[in-house]
């Protein structure tokens, strides 16, 4: 009986030795680690080729030209002619032949001269407006004119050839000349009202860079000039 009990205690004790392996192999299967599911879902990192950058080149600026400026003759400077020798050799004088007066003072040329009265335009810098003509290089008959306000009065006459007058007097004196000429034919087509810019003339000096050369000679220049207003 002894023997028998002590046989069956021995079978129970193995039972249990090999359960407890027995469950001791399942908990090592099923602790072993599961891969990362990090790992496992770790997505490919993005290409390292940016994509390519948009485009340098940018929209053509506009352009740097500006519209054409308006003409100025659409409300702005008035038009003024090429300019021409205006012939002044004299100051205030109405006896000397050939020549082209400039009268701040009361008119003295004689009627046989051209006198053309100038007034200052408002507004206007060396410009001036004709208000009144006498002509008496026809007949020598013509009056003088009246001074303007802050104006004045140009004066001219042709001059005579006295060597051809008096032929044989060596002290005889041509007082024509093609300066004095041809101007004077310009001014006898001015009319009243006519516009005109002015320059180089200070009323008094003299406008000539030949001083020591006499008026009516033909190396003679005169510097001032005159330009009509359209």
């Amino acid at each position: 009986m002894k023997k028998l009990a002590f046989a069956l205690a021995m079978l129970i004790a193995l039972t249990g030795c090999l359960f407890a392996l027995a469950s001791c192999g399942e908990e090592e299967t099923s602790s072993t680690p599961a891969e990362s599911s990090a790992a496992a879902s770790e997505t490919p990192a993005a290409s390292s080729e940016e994509a390519p950058a948009a485009s340098s080149e940018e929209a053509p600026a506009e352009s740097s030209e500006e519209a054409p400026a308006e003409s100025s003759e659409e409300g702005g400077d008035p038009v003024v002619a090429d300019a021409k020798m205006f012939w002044v050799t004299h100051y205030n004088d109405g006896f000397q032949e050939g020549a082209g007066s400039i009268f701040t003072e009361n008119d003295a040329a004689g009627g046989w001269w051209l006198h053309v009265a100038f007034k200052p335009v408002d507004g206007a810098e060396n410009t001036y407006e004709i208000t009144e003509i006498t002509n008496g290089l026809a007949d020598g008959s013509a009056a003088t004119v009246s001074m303007p306000e802050g104006g004045f009065v140009w004066a001219a006459n042709y001059g005579n050839d006295y060597p051809t007058i008096n032929p044989g007097d060596p002290n005889a004196i041509d007082f024509t000349s093609d300066n004095c000429s041809n101007f004077i034919n310009y001014a006898a087509t001015w009319a009243v009202g006519d516009q005109f810019v002015i320059e180089g003339v200070d009323f008094e000096n003299i406008p000539t860079s030949t001083p020591d050369v006499k008026w009516y000679e033909a190396e003679y220049i005169c510097t001032a000039t005159i330009a009509e207003v359209k």
